[in-house]
């Protein structure tokens, strides 16, 4: 009696599972974070108008990292953490155990301020950076285009969440298997902050607008571009057939476009797709 009850209390339960496997999350920056995003060459990925974009830091904050079906979660990731997706990676985000083995085809995570956050990868002065700040995304760098260099150090405070992930050729979520591991990267895409098109999936990288913005500093040029000079510049006052919102709501400048470019940083094992919302 005692078993048969046993066998009906499992029912239905996935915990009940008699076999269970691991799921590692882990993130990544790419070669365009690591190394350099170049300028294009004969019709190659690269910035279309001669600029090469180099990273000196690449600070995200990663968390609640989930896995589970349209009616239960099975995993969350219960702390933040900052992550400098400049060093070399990938790197482990997340480790969940004992995670019943089956196929579970929603994950989940966001990019977002989190005054608790602490350290993944990134160094300790960073990690405060981020939580006084209220940051979930930094990145400082130049772009160099024949003699001319240009710097930049970007914070911003987006808060976004991205659902319903799935991979080329690997489909949604992730197949847990039984007594094996799974591993599963967060990728993080620093090029999409220079494309001239919110929704176009034709657009390119471009930075000649965004240097131009230096000269609009109250001490006029200085090599350094800044949030506030990419608010000075109207998307009205741009090359036709460049800077497209798609019909996203509220963006008017400059600022605005490379803010609203990032909720595209995240991706789902490399070249797979999230459905971003922003909170």
């Amino acid at each position: 009696m005692k078993k048969w009850m046993l066998g009906l209390s499992c029912l239905g339960l996935m915990a009940c599972s008699d076999s269970s496997g691991t799921v590692t999350f882990t993130t990544y920056g790419e070669d365009y974070i690591e190394k350099e995003i170049p300028a294009a060459v004969n019709g190659e990925d690269g910035i279309v108008d001669g600029w090469t974009v180099r990273f000196s830091k690449f600070l995200v904050v990663l968390g609640e990292v989930q896995v589970g079906n349209h009616d239960e979660t099975v995993a969350t990731m219960s702390q933040a953490k900052v992550f400098d997706v400049r060093k070399p990676g990938p790197v482990a985000v997340e480790t969940f155990r004992d995670v019943p083995a089956q196929e579970w085809d929603h994950v989940s995570f966001a990019i977002a301020p989190n005054a608790n956050a602490v350290a993944g990868n990134a160094d300790a002065a960073d990690v405060t950076r981020m939580k006084d700040n209220g940051y979930s995304v930094f990145m400082e760098g130049t772009a160099t285009k024949g003699d001319t260099t240009k710097r930049f150090a970007w914070g911003f405070t987006t808060n976004t969440v991205y659902e319903h992930c799935e991979a080329p050729g690997l489909g949604a979520g992730v197949t847990v298997p039984k007594d094996g591991e799974e591993t599963v990267q967060l990728t993080i895409h620093g090029d999409h902050l220079f494309f001239d098109h919110l929704q176009s999936p034709d657009a390119r990288m471009r930075f000649d607008a965004l240097a131009a913005a230096d000269n609009l500093g109250i001490a006029g040029p200085d090599g350094e571009v800044t949030l506030e000079e990419l608010a000075a510049v109207d998307l009205t006052e741009l090359p036709s057939g460049q800077y497209g919102t798609g019909g996203v709501g509220n963006v008017r400048t400059l600022r605005d476009f490379v803010t609203a470019l990032t909720r595209n940083l995240g991706h789902f094992r490399g070249e797979g797709e999230c459905e971003p919302r922003a909170r």
